[in-house]
């Protein structure tokens, strides 16, 4: 009976490193919908591209985002960036990007966490008019989402929908609008040094009557990693890889800089 407990709790000493108590804090996702409320600025880089023989698109952007804690529960964020755009089928276009603005809230039941919010994207700068696609409106994205904590090991997991709307957000006076739901889920491991693992999925699918093409929809794996440097400062790498085959982009990556601050 003895020999059996210690081979049991030789087994389940590793689970218990993994699932440790000590709190921390959430780790800010590279490519999904944050859940929780920070204060924190993020500037970051990401290339991705999509290679087929007959069909090449690459997507480069760079962008500067901001929230900012409004008490324990509420935070509000805004963001800007540039964006280059490249593809054989359509113009190429760059310039700078849509601006953001956006609300949440969070909330915390011992290692359950839910929060939700919306954010705004105004008109873009620089895109053409390519297609059925409008520049000109504003895009709405409400999201959904929840945390789990189990100390060095969390899981968060989102949900949104993303529309385009004009500037008294009504529908647009045109037949057709782009409109798209996302869903996914980062699960992260701090260790004892200064590294945190994380593995991040996305999944976004074109909502039925909408402006979609046979790449509007995309399912992504993203493993990457963060080093806490200072106080407060993480540097991160991600990947894309995209798991359909006609998914939006099949490979790229993200990196930048997050500083994570506090007022006390």
């Amino acid at each position: 009976m003895r020999f059996r407990f210690l081979f049991l709790l030789l087994l389940l000493s590793p689970v218990a490193e993994i699932f440790g108590s000590d709190k921390t804090t959430i780790p800010y996702p590279a490519w999904g919908q944050s859940v929780g409320v920070y204060n924190i600025f993020v500037i970051s880089a990401d290339a991705k591209e999509y290679r087929n023989s007959n069909d090449y698109d690459r997507n480069r952007n760079v962008s500067l985002n901001g929230e900012l804690k409004l008490g324990d529960h509420f935070s509000v964020s805004a963001g800007y960036g540039y964006v280059d755009q490249y593809a054989t089928r359509t113009t190429p276009w760059s310039g700078w990007d849509r601006w953001k603005a956006g609300l949440k809230t969070f909330f915390t039941f011992g290692i359950f966490s839910i929060g939700g919010g919306v954010n705004v994207y105004g008109p873009s700068a620089s895109e053409p008019w390519i297609g059925e696609r409008n520049p000109d409106l504003l895009l709405v994205r409400p999201h959904l989402g929840f945390v789990l904590d189990f100390g060095r090991t969390k899981l968060q997991a989102f949900g949104l929908y993303e529309r385009e709307t004009d500037s008294k957000f009504r529908d647009p006076v045109q037949d057709k609008y782009y409109r798209y739901m996302e869903a996914g889920a980062t699960l992260s491991y701090e260790t004892d040094s200064n590294w945190i693992l994380l593995l991040e999925t996305t999944y976004r699918m074109a909502v039925e009557d909408t402006i979609s093409t046979p790449r509007s929809d995309s399912f992504n794996l993203h493993p990457g990693v963060q080093y806490k440097i200072g106080d407060g400062g993480r540097v991160f790498f991600s990947g894309l890889y995209g798991m359909r085959k006609d998914n939006t982009y099949d490979q790229g990556f993200k990196l930048g800089y997050q500083q994570m601050f506090s007022f006390e």
